[in-house]
């Protein structure tokens, strides 16, 4: 039993000397953070199509152009086609002429889904994402 009763005393002095500490390092200096690179967002390429070529064209001749409208609809004095995909709708109207032939007259774009920042040439990027290829 001495010896336990030793070992235990060497022990208890053991943890009652003097402390121990642990010298800390200072941290790494900081990284400089990093310059942001300024990009200018690239201009687009022109749109493949003005929507100023469809003006004046016969219903025929549109939907070679165009396709197929997502909708058609009589008016009083007009007949509107619809065009709507994920990026814009167009709506076409036709009016008569002096023979009594149907041929675009006005364009209307609206709802430039996808097409922001695109000063100006909105309509005519709409119109292209219609074009048959």
């Amino acid at each position: 039993m001495n010896k336990y009763f030793g070992l235990i005393a060497v022990m208890f002095l053991a943890a009652c000397g003097p402390e121990q500490r642990i010298a800390e390092a200072p941290p790494p200096p900081a990284e400089p953070a990093p310059v942001p690179e300024i990009v200018e967002k690239p201009k687009p390429a022109e749109p493949r199509f003005q929507m100023a070529n469809i003006m004046g064209l016969q219903k025929s001749s549109v939907e070679d152009i165009l396709g197929v409208p997502s909708l058609k609809r009589v008016e009083k004095s007009a007949e509107v086609w619809l065009y709507d995909n994920q990026f814009c709708n167009a709506h076409v109207y036709f009016y008569e002429n002096d023979n009594s032939d149907l041929h675009v007259e006005y364009v209307e774009t609206s709802e430039e889904k996808n097409l922001m920042g695109l000063e100006g040439q909105r309509a005519d990027f709409c119109i292209s994402t219609f074009l048959r290829d």
